[in-house]
């Protein structure tokens, strides 16, 4: 039996694109109230998301928690290589496949063509999935 997660890679060609991405999947787990863990490099990463979920939409925002720790937050920013709130979805904005794969039923990706160096790091995220067996979606986003 597979138990391997659904991994979708969304190709984003500008920065705005991938801020409209982050923000249709929080609203999308929002609205099928589906836990979103958000997985991201550093800490002004996350601060940066943090900041903009809370501006966002214009009028209202995302409720939502950076945080490094257990939480019971349906949306969670993290740096941490956990489950920290218990999601079924999970979206990378790291630089690095996922290892702890096996605890979500989707995996989004950013295949980010914004510069040459970017396009190759979703290249060998891509190439991680697939060498492990790991079937991904590439989607227009």
């Amino acid at each position: 039996m597979n138990n391997h997660p659904r991994i979708i890679f969304y190709k984003i060609t500008d920065n705005q694109s991938k801020i409209d991405l982050i923000c249709a999947k929080v609203k999308e787990s929002l609205e099928q109230e589906k836990r979103l863990l958000i997985l991201v490099a550093t800490k002004e990463a996350g601060e940066y998301l943090d900041a903009l979920l809370w501006k966002k939409p214009a009028e209202s925002f995302y409720p939502h928690i950076f945080t490094q720790e257990s939480t019971t937050e349906w949306i969670a920013i993290t740096q941490q290589l956990a489950n920290i709130n218990q999601a079924s979805s999970l979206l990378n904005l790291g630089t690095l496949p996922v290892i702890f794969f096996q605890e979500f039923k989707e995996i989004y990706e950013i295949d980010d063509q914004t510069s040459p160096e970017k396009a190759g790091r979703s290249k060998e995220r891509f190439d991680h999935y697939q060498s492990r067996g790991i079937v991904s979606i590439r989607q227009e986003f």
